[in-house]
């Protein structure tokens, strides 16, 4: 009897998946509005990436990271054709949460005598001692004993000002709190500010062009290092390769991951040419440099360039936007539509004057979906949030987006007619 240690047992199992649909044990298909965590950018077992993993598998697997190997070099390259600004230096995991912490440790080493990083109050940046002591607060947390301690700071929500403030009004006042926190709050210095660039699991909130702006101006004035989690929103999720160049924003180290590796686990941090990199061990991971990873990444990149995905995610962001306004007006639970790009979500509310959250009818609009043939994403988890995401690969057809929104639509009608709020 398998006992997961997350404690459900009620996962479906998968057996196959192929673009944007997956199959169970059971034979029956999904279309996968979820991308798999959003890591399958190009859709599941994309031929050129299966293909180049295989290739690679017949050369040479693995490599202690003293090494190099030609998919690392290949790789390498790529990336700095592609990154922001100067962020051409490169390190590499094979999970988010070590990007985030490889990020951490950087920022750290470049302010010698900082003792704080300061983050958002809803971010997301991992479940791993660290990253989730980064993240917003995790309900009765067990591991609190043992984890680092972050600085929280409040940022503007276009849904939810404070004290119905205009956003821009919000933006500055966020701006004000961030700079008296730095110079009359915390004891030591900063090294960094971290932050995601859309929100993920702490909401999908779109922060204003203003305050990241904002936040950049701050750390040039103060020589404090600006990190960028770019691990939702890189490759093309957007709409543009990186959520850096969607905002014309260059922070000094961006982590990235998910959308990468075409379904291959890999992850990492691009940074300034200006920074000091790390000394030897300070940061060395035994597979941190998967050479099978590697190739399907490059293989993975060159897709997205060549069938112009950035694009078509755009393209089909805009239709789902459309659709779900057109929805909203018949929709008593739709509170909020967001964005760009293939980052589509709505917040779900019990009240659209009051705002009020409905995590239980997002719980079930998971649960029709799956009946239906659909799997939606949900925010945060263990039912503590209320939007749904669609977000399926960023090569899904327009039939398939259109077939998704029919069966949201036909949810959250059964929902409401249920009284489920």
């Amino acid at each position: 009897m398998h006992d997961p240690l997350d404690g459900d047992t009620s996962k479906i199992t998968l057996v196959r998946a192929k673009g944007s649909s997956v199959w169970d044990d059971k034979g029956r298909e999904y279309l996968d509005c979820t991308s798999q965590a959003w890591s399958n950018s190009l859709g599941a077992n994309d031929d050129r990436v299966v293909e180049a993993a295989i290739a690679q598998l017949r050369e040479i697997t693995h490599a202690r990271p003293n090494f190099n190997t030609v998919p690392l070099l290949q790789l390498t390259s790529k990336l700095r054709e592609i990154s922001p600004g100067d962020l051409n230096r490169i390190g590499y995991c094979l999970h988010g949460s070590l990007a985030v912490e490889m990020a951490i440790k950087l920022a750290f080493k470049n302010r010698p005598g900082a003792q704080n990083l300061i983050v958002l109050q809803d971010a997301y940046h991992g479940r791993s001692i660290t990253t989730m002591a980064a993240s917003w607060p995790h309900p009765n947390n067990p591991f609190l004993p043992i984890q680092p301690r972050f600085t929280r700071v409040p940022h503007p929500d276009p849904y939810r000002p404070r004290l119905g403030m205009d956003i821009e009004a919000e933006s500055q006042l966020c701006l004000h709190l961030l700079e008296e926190t730095i110079l009359k709050s915390v004891d030591g210095g900063v090294a960094a500010i971290m932050l995601e660039p859309i929100m993920g699991n702490g909401g999908h909130i779109v922060l204003p062009l203003s305050f990241h702006k904002g936040v950049r101006d701050i750390c040039d004035r103060h020589g404090i290092i600006l990190i960028w989690d770019e691990i939702q929103s890189c490759f093309g999720r957007t709409g543009a390769m990186f959520a850096a160049d969607l905002y014309g924003i260059v922070p000094d180290i961006m982590t990235f991951g998910k959308g990468i590796g075409g379904g291959f686990p890999l992850a990492g941090i691009m940074a300034s040419e200006k920074l000091n990199g790390f000394n030897s061990g300070e940061d060395a991971l035994t597979f941190g440099q998967f050479p099978v990873a590697m190739a399907a990444a490059v293989a993975t990149v060159d897709a997205i360039i060549a069938d112009k995905l950035c694009d078509n995610a755009r393209k089909l962001g805009d239709y789902a936007t459309q659709r779900l306004v057109e929805m909203s007006e018949r929709r008593k639970l739709i509170g909020d539509i967001r964005g760009p790009g293939l980052f589509v979500s709505i917040e779900l509310v019990k009240d659209k004057q009051t705002k009020e959250p409905a995590p239980k009818a997002a719980s079930e609009v998971y649960r029709r979906g799956v009946e239906k043939g659909v799997l939606f994403g949900e925010s945060r988890y263990a039912g503590l949030g209320n939007l749904i995401k669609v977000k399926p690969p960023l090569d899904c057809t327009h039939e398939d987006m259109s077939r998704a929104l029919d069966v949201l639509d036909d949810v959250l009608g059964s929902i409401e007619a249920d009284g489920i709020a």
